[in-house]
């Protein structure tokens, strides 16, 4: 028989259902395909759900130093001989989860025995709003006592380091740690639902054809190892000899074959026409991805979920329905910052992968990425693809290093970000893709050699001309994603979650807690100490050394800081050169 040509073949409008000579597969009960117009299908059809039985989320938990209530995350440290008549709040701490700063002070209250409450403000945009207009601050943690801003984690250290601490509380007595602004405005704030990524729903949105091919999948996928049509092969041919072992895969022939003896009334057309829906519907894939579907003996496939190269969220094919993008990053992102907030270390500085990948939890966040498949990009404005693209970075780099681990080497490190990919869309993105062809504006990687030449204009764009993913890149590029987006070493920034509607504000705030802790200027020496990122991506950020340090000034809070790093820049002329020293960056894994 000649070879189907690689084309769309629809399926007829029969009803398609399963046939088998086996008594044990015998009526197996198929959803009819959806091109069907006889109105006794839907009577006659059960009602198949596919459903994720979702763990209990992680609740409120009780430790030695806190509990954490439900809506403003309310947590106390009571010291061992309180009581309830004296156990009121003398600190307030403003907070976002997982923010390792955050953690780390609330860590030292607790040893100090304070009482203290903690209010997460992610996502209030007038309580933020107003935290700033009070302090003059855009970062968290921010902890108020005796009606005002005394700092972050660095200045409750120095003031527990200096002993000065127990003085303040004393002094506050039991006046209210907040000023009356704020205070109004933390008694009017509503109770936030806490956010969860969606489950697997029933695909009956979708349609009966993608549950009828997806079931169709997973039969042929349970006859492996009873003579089933699924085996390891020797597939790609060398001048005519079969040179490279194909595993789990099937001929294009043999699958047209399998359809044709189990569903009932198909001919050999009809059933290349099923496979060819199951490959546009990524059910199944080349395995070379270089050719379409064709009823041919030597032309081999294998199912999306039995690739061993497949993208970490396409291990199963996502069945159910599909939100708007923004709305699947941003739920996505708040479920892995749940997960990771519970595995940071005391002092908010490590994560235990091990342990949070075998969390009861992570398999469900695991399926659930699997909805990034299908969503629509084109659908998201400027911002909306900002937060997404950053969210999902942050998943993806998480995600990796639970399930393949952190990169031990240099040269694993080299590789690392280029290998570890989702599937989004339609198209496959590693966290190299996102990361300089999405929020880079498409951009070379700080690794093309002519960047590293400094020549970055000659430099090769991560996505070609005829790539279709160079759609969604960001133009123009904000530089400010340098902040936000977490590899998983120790000098990264605390992982974070991001929002269309509060992305400037976000973005903001990680600018101004990176560069205040990584820029210092000695003027004794003249010289200017700051990350290695700043010169890895000195061309985001402008086209001479002075560019970028402009650049960093409206970030810095320091008002010392910013006014000697103004004049070595005005005064150079007058006062003479001065030196700017990268400091080295920490590539060890933030893991314990």
């Amino acid at each position: 028989m000649k070879p189907l040509a690689s084309m769309h073949i629809p399926p007829t409008r029969s009803h398609y259902c399963l046939a088998s000579s086996k008594p044990s597969h015998a009526r197996t009960p198929y959803l009819k395909s959806h091109f069907s117009t006889c109105c006794s299908a839907k009577a006659s059809t059960p009602q198949v759900a596919l459903l994720t039985s979702r763990s209990p989320p992680l609740g409120a938990s009780t430790c030695t130093l806190y509990a954490r209530g439900s809506s403003l995350h309310s947590v106390k440290a009571l010291p061992a001989d309180s009581t309830e008549a004296d156990s009121s709040p003398r600190v307030i701490v403003f907070s976002t989860s997982s923010c390792p700063h955050c953690q780390r002070a609330k860590g030292l209250l607790g040893s100090e025995g304070v009482i203290f409450q903690e209010l997460d403000v992610g996502g209030r945009l007038t309580l933020l709003g107003k935290i700033k207009d009070n302090s003059g601050r855009r970062t968290v943690p921010q902890i108020y006592l005796g009606g005002k801003c005394i700092g972050g984690a660095d200045e409750l250290e120095a003031l527990v380091a200096e002993g000065r601490l127990g003085s303040m509380l004393a002094g506050a007595g039991d006046m209210d740690p907040l000023p009356e602004d704020l205070r109004a405005e933390v008694d009017m704030a509503p109770t936030e639902a806490s956010s969860s990524v969606g489950s697997l729903v029933t695909p009956e949105a979708e349609g009966a054809e993608a549950l009828f091919l997806a079931q169709l999948v997973d039969e042929v996928r349970a006859s492996v190892g009873a003579g089933g049509l699924i085996q390891d092969r020797l597939g790609a041919r060398a001048f005519g000899l079969p040179w490279k072992k194909e595993k789990r895969c099937f001929s294009g022939h043999g699958l047209v074959s399998w359809l044709v003896e189990r569903v009932e009334g198909a001919d050999r057309l009809e059933a290349a026409g099923l496979a060819v829906r199951m490959q546009e519907l990524w059910l199944l894939k080349h395995v070379t991805n270089s050719a379409g579907f064709a009823d041919d003996k030597d032309i081999y496939f294998r199912f999306q979920e039995d690739d061993p190269e497949a993208p970490l969220n396409m291990r199963r094919v996502w069945r159910g329905a599909v939100r708007p993008a923004a709305e699947v990053g941003e739920s996505l992102r708040s479920e892995i910052e749940s997960l990771y907030s519970h595995f940071l270390s005391a002092d908010g500085r490590e994560v235990d992968y091990q342990s949070l990948m075998a969390s009861p939890d992570f398999e469900t966040f695991v399926q659930a990425t699997g909805e990034l498949q299908r969503v629509d990009l084109f659908q998201m404005s400027r911002e909306e693809l900002m937060a997404f693209f950053i969210n999902v970075y942050n998943i993806l780099v998480v995600h990796a290093t639970c399930d393949i681990g952190a990169p031990g080497s240099l040269i694993e490190r080299l590789g690392f970000f280029g290998a570890i990919k989702y599937h989004i869309g339609g198209h496959t993105y590693s966290a190299d893709d996102i990361e300089h062809g999405i929020l880079r504006g498409n951009r070379p990687s700080a690794a093309d050699p002519y960047v590293l030449l400094e020549h970055p204009k000659f430099g090769t764009p991560t996505f070609s001309a005829q790539d279709p993913r160079r759609y969604h890149a960001v133009n123009p590029m904000d530089p400010r994603i340098h902040f936000a987006l977490v590899c998983g070493a120790k000098s990264c920034p605390p992982i974070r979650i991001y929002s269309a509607q509060a992305l400037d504000q976000g973005l903001d705030a990680a600018a101004e807690a990176f560069c205040e802790g990584e820029v210092e200027v000695d003027m004794e020496t003249r010289t200017i100490t700051m990350s290695k990122i700043f010169m890895w991506y000195a061309m985001d950020f402008g086209t001479e050394t002075n560019d970028v340090l402009r650049w960093i000034i409206p970030y810095l809070t320091n008002k010392e800081k910013i006014f000697n790093l103004q004049r070595l820049l005005d005064k150079e002329e007058e006062e003479g050169e001065f030196f700017v020293k990268y400091r080295d960056y920490n590539w060890g894994i933030n893991s314990n």
